[in-house]
């Protein structure tokens, strides 16, 4: 029977870069007998989230028999979100999850395994924290509680639905030496080296904590997660932001506090430890380590106005650099609000802190 393998994230362990490796590698993953699934997009290689629309439009059963159309004795479906999605009840109000309406749909047709990426829920609320601040969120990464961050428990929920051997977690890791591509192919049971493959750029490359905290300042109306254009305000000083100097580095990596971050790992230490036992995990690395609370640790500096007034210039500039003048004035009244607010909220902290 063909394999297919669902590549179901989780965010932030270098899904992105994985889909454009594999994309521009196509021809020769091909060579070693691996296809891609249906609805895949043919810039970013990834299948979001059109995959998943699909699913949920015309049901897993017609998506499935879409992919055996396609070439391959191994099919690959990757989706950095599409662990939440499996673990989701049907709308019809059922208990039932479009994990098994998909399994259910393979059946006869595919053995499906699962793949996902963990990472260490620190480094993972610090990753994540950094992304959502670029368009929706605006607040203290202390506060931003929207993700569950129990992988063994989103583990058992995969293992009960497509069973043990066929849910494959890799650890991400952490320490600087990340070899995202090597256990990927070998979850994917290809003998190709990993080094011959044409490589890509790294993707979403990351801001420094103060860019990032700049970023959870930068106001965001309510419907920001839902409206597209109201996104595109931060979307745009994120592009910014990343090509400027205007927010100084301070050359710190975390914005939690240590305290913080070992509470964190702490209340999930159990499970971390019982899934690389259940899944035999002969090098966890620093995945069941508990981070040190007494770590040296200073929190960034808060920003001032004169940081928000850089932004504000590179950013008009950036606007008038549009050649379009009618999208460059409704890009630059798009953000004057939200950047007024945020000089004036600085400048009463500033005056606050100098009066201490």
């Amino acid at each position: 029977m063909r394999q297919l393998f669902l590549h179901a994230g989780l965010p932030k362990t270098g899904t992105t870069y994985l889909q454009k490796l594999f994309l521009r590698n196509r021809e020769a993953l091909a060579g070693a007998g691996l296809g891609f699934g249906p609805h895949q997009d043919a810039e970013t290689g990834s299948h979001y989230p059109r995959f998943v629309e699909a699913v949920e439009a015309r049901g897993a059963a017609a998506v499935l028999a879409e992919t055996e159309a396609c070439p391959g004795e191994r099919l690959l479906v990757s989706n950095e979100d599409l662990a939440h999605f499996l673990l989701t009840p049907l709308p019809s109000g059922t208990s039932r999850t479009w994990a098994e309406e998909i399994r259910d749909a393979a059946a006869g047709r595919f053995a499906v395994t699962v793949i996902v990426y963990l990472r260490r829920q620190d480094f993972l609320k610090e990753s994540i924290f950094a992304q959502v601040v670029k368009e929706w969120h605006c607040g203290d990464i202390l506060g931003q509680d929207h993700y569950d961050y129990d992988l063994n428990g989103k583990l058992l929920q995969l293992e009960a639905v497509f069973g043990r051997a066929r849910v494959r977690p890799i650890l991400y890791d952490d320490t600087g030496r990340v070899d995202l591509v090597a256990p990927f192919l070998a979850a994917l049971g290809l003998a190709v080296d990993a080094a011959a493959l044409a490589p890509v750029a790294r993707e979403n490359a990351a801001l420094h904590r103060r860019k990032v905290l700049f970023l959870s300042r930068f106001p965001k109306r309510p419907a920001a997660r839902e409206r597209l254009e109201d996104k595109f305000p931060s979307r745009f000083v994120t592009r910014v932001l990343a090509g400027s100097d205007a927010v100084a580095d301070d050359g710190g990596r975390f914005l939690m506090p240590p305290a913080a971050r070992h509470a964190l790992v702490a209340a999930h230490l159990d499970g971390n430890r019982a899934l690389v036992a259940r899944h035999g995990i002969a090098d966890p690395g620093g995945f069941v380590a508990l981070p040190d609370p007494a770590a040296p640790w200073t929190p960034p500096a808060p920003v001032t106005p004169r940081e928000v007034a850089a932004v504000w210039r590179e950013s008009l500039a950036a606007c008038g650099e549009d050649r379009d003048p009618l999208r460059a004035a409704w890009l630059a009244a798009r953000l004057s609000r939200p950047f007024a607010a945020m000089m004036a909220r600085s400048r009463r902290a500033a005056t606050l802190r100098a009066a201490c």
